[in-house]
């Protein structure tokens, strides 16, 4: 077995880190639980000192007067590590920050690089009060699990059924070894401690409905009459999964960006690994292969999670993506489609490896369609086709040329 602590696998997003770092007093790195967010900011920090709030010890030392703490022992830099556990920091970061700001300016200095790295696995965003002091202050990156270039992965199913967590690709862990303790970790640290749920065998039957969802609406119904829970619980645990970055939405497309919040999104995950973990039935790349139910369906949410973490390399925040869902009488779909500025680009999504001129159909449906630029995403060979491109799926940056 490989050494995990001897491997760093490059990150596409330390360039956007490189140039963030520069200007804002405050880096925060945000993202799932082992994603690599420690490896990461230790590297690029290595002179800062390190201090994990979950731990025990440094939680009790600090929390007791996380002011003194900062103006005693980290005014020359630090790095907090899930730092939402004591909230209050970032206050007393922003208020260091602009000390620190004001002097630098009375010096002719109009900006300073990082100082205070703060990391987590919960979206401090939805706190407006952490929020609001950030604003301003704070360079905000996310870091999801490992990109399809990152993992240098070619088989899909292979990477479909490992997803992106880097411990699973650098010392040889078993993903049937490592979402089962992932999952209990993730429900006692995150559900348990941080949200206050108490029953988390319910929430782990959640957590397999939304799996099995995957690509779809979010039927409220259904998945509150099976658990019986009411929607409100529902509602509240579904923010749950996306404020920790399991889980995130896909809108329908409309030209008016109104009409796109007035309608129903699709619910995907960030790893394909977990999603297919947490299908009854799924325990190797054959089993994904030979489902095809479930093929078509990991197939897609690695895509689109693919573009999600492209958006956030790139320093972007809106959804980088939407679905064309067309209801009623001959009714369609279109996987996907992207808009840069008043181009669009169509694409559909196939967990195939042979090109089928039949899946440019439904992008000739609408009049706004068939103006656009039209790709099939699948598993075969990149090329050029009648009436548009096949790109295979290690390809897709091909989607962000301008």
């Amino acid at each position: 077995m490989i050494d995990s602590k001897e491997i760093y696998i490059h990150r596409e997003i330390e360039e956007l880190i490189a140039i963030q770092s520069k200007d804002y007093p405050i880096l925060s790195v945000m993202g799932p639980r082992q994603s690599g967010k420690t490896k990461l900011i230790r590297k690029y920090f290595p002179e800062l000192p390190y201090y994990d709030l979950e731990e025990g010890d440094n939680f009790e030392i600090i929390s007791k007067n996380p002011n003194r703490f900062v103006r005693d022992k980290c005014m020359e830099g630090v790095i907090f590590d899930e730092f939402h556990y004591i909230p209050e920091l970032t206050q007393i970061l922003k208020t260091v920050s602009d000390e620190l700001l004001t002097q630098a300016n009375k010096e002719g200095i109009t900006s300073i690089p990082t100082r205070f790295v703060l990391t987590g696995s919960h979206n401090y965003l939805f706190d407006a009060k952490i929020r609001e002091t950030m604003v301003g202050r704070a360079a905000l990156i996310k870091l999801l699990p490992l990109t399809i270039q990152e993992t240098g992965c070619k088989n899909p199913f292979e990477l479909m059924y490992k997803g992106g967590y880097p411990i699973l690709h650098v010392n040889g862990r078993q993903p049937s070894k490592f979402f089962p303790a992932y999952i209990e970790n993730y429900l006692d640290r995150e559900v348990k401690t941080v949200h206050g749920i108490e029953d988390l065998r319910t929430f782990r039957k959640f957590m397999e409905i939304c799996a099995f969802l995957t690509g779809n609406f979010f039927d409220y119904e259904t998945v509150c009459r099976t658990l019986d829970l009411k929607k409100k619980t529902v509602e509240k645990w579904l923010t749950i999964l996306y404020s920790s970055y399991i889980i995130f939405f896909a809108g329908p497309y409309h030209k008016s960006s109104i009409q796109r919040f007035a309608n129903k999104d699709k619910l995907y995950f960030y790893d394909t690994g977990l999603c297919a973990n947490l299908i009854r039935g799924i325990h190797s790349p054959e089993d994904i292969k030979i489902n095809g139910d479930f093929k078509g369906k990991l197939f897609e949410n690695l895509i689109f999670s693919e573009m999600w973490k492209k958006n956030y390399i790139q320093g972007e925040y809106l959804d980088p993506a939407y679905f064309w869902h067309v209801t009623g009488e001959g009714g369609y779909e279109v996987d996907m489609v992207i808009q840069q500025a008043t181009k669009l680009r169509a694409v559909e999504i196939k967990a195939s490896d042979k090109f089928d001129p039949h899946w440019f159909t439904n992008m000739q449906k609408h009049k706004m369609l068939q103006e656009a630029d039209k790709y099939v995403v699948y598993t075969g060979p990149t090329m050029d086709v009648e009436g548009g491109r096949a790109l295979n799926f290690t390809d897709l940056d091909q989607l962000f040329l301008r």
